[in-house]
């Protein structure tokens, strides 16, 4: 299992974007990109086939958003990647904003819980991309624009609040 960090930023430019990637990956092992594609939604219409395309580097992505704000996709990066995190995600929202996020393992190979470092992680993520939105969720994919985070927020949030009342009744 793995926990996913995200927050939500209106900061969908070139210059939030790698700072994000430079903290969290070795940034010059990233590219050239190698079987990745470009595959965009459009709300209401699905996928827009037209815009499909391999990439070869990240900067194709960026431009490729800035300049359709309104355009919905992900970009998962598994490689070159700093630490044991397992994944960085950038999810371009319909509402021209940024999910910014970063999947790590729920547990160290010892069994050790690694909420702290999510939470950490959570705390840098804030820092380096203004995010005004966040979360801390197991297994989820980010939202598809600030409406659908807002609910996705109260939603982890309840769950965390039952776990730990179930873990202070357990403790009992």
């Amino acid at each position: 299992m793995f926990y996913d960090i995200y927050g939500l930023s209106r900061k969908r430019d070139a210059a939030t974007i790698e700072r994000f990637l430079q903290h969290f990956c070795y940034r010059d092992q990233v590219e050239p990109l190698v079987d990745q594609w470009l595959q965009v939604w459009v709300k209401g219409t699905g996928f827009l086939d037209e815009v499909e395309r391999p990439l070869t580097t990240v900067d194709e992505i960026v431009t490729y958003a800035i300049q359709h704000p309104t355009h919905c996709f992900v970009w998962y990066q598994q490689l070159a990647l700093r630490g044991d995190i397992k994944s960085v995600i950038l999810k371009f929202t319909y509402d021209g904003q940024i999910v910014f996020g970063i999947s790590l393992a729920e547990a160290q190979a010892n069994g050790t819980d690694n909420f702290a470092w999510a939470l950490q992680i959570e705390a840098t993520i804030r820092q380096l991309t203004e995010t005004h939105k966040h979360y801390i969720a197991v297994e989820y994919p980010p939202a598809d624009d600030e409406q659908e985070f807002d609910t996705d927020v109260v939603m982890w949030q309840q769950i965390r609040d039952e776990l730990s009342r179930l873990n202070r009744n357990s403790a009992s």
